[in-house]
């Protein structure tokens, strides 16, 4: 089963809703959250599970148009941007840690909610890291080491093709990221 991982560009009162109502996270990304789960005293003596706080209505999806897709290469670009397979630096490894939880967990934790004053940081970050910063931190051997979901090809040509397509959707990321904090907007990071 593959981990992916979705960044969402959401408008501050959409990030304000979802401070006070977390589970609304499920209308955003458009899934239906689960059942709140029962617990052991509610088992015992027969009671039904309490819902969390209903909100007043639905939120409408975010659209494709404020949605980036990293898909599988989430991992590897965490790795050369923070040095680490797991949480690690602020705002280095912001795909992975940072913000607010809100919501269900997905797979991988409950999405995370980054304010707009943080997305201006990630922005910042972004803005700063160069290719050749990305080649250095490309060593086959020390992502296969800290086992990295992604593969690096041992073939010189092939490499500089993984670079150069990393590079790519780091820019795409990056612009993403730009047009989020030029709005004012917030994000919304999903690894599920």
């Amino acid at each position: 089963m593959s981990m992916l991982c979705n960044v969402y560009r959401i408008r501050p009162e959409q990030a304000e809703y979802l401070k006070h109502f977390p589970d609304a996270v499920s209308d955003l990304l458009g899934f239906e959250a689960p059942a709140p789960k029962r617990g052991f005293f509610s088992r015992l003596f027969g009671k039904p599970a309490v819902p969390p706080a209903a909100a007043s209505g639905k939120l409408e999806p975010v659209s494709a148009a404020n949605t980036f897709e990293l898909e599988q290469t989430w991992h590897i670009l965490h790795f050369l941007l923070s040095g680490g397979n797991a949480e690690g630096p602020w705002p280095m490894a912001f795909l992975m840690s940072g913000g607010v939880e809100v919501g269900p967990d997905l797979g991988y934790g409950a999405a995370r909610l980054i304010s707009p004053a943080h997305t201006r940081e990630i922005t910042a970050f972004l803005g700063s890291v160069s290719f050749g910063m990305l080649e250095a931190a490309y060593i086959p051997e020390t992502i296969e080491a800290a086992e990295i979901y992604w593969r690096p090809s041992s073939d010189a040509m092939e490499q500089r093709q993984q670079l150069d397509d990393l590079w790519r959707v780091l820019a795409e990321l990056r612009a993403f990221c730009e047009a989020a904090s030029e709005g004012g907007d917030a994000i919304l990071v999903s690894i599920y």
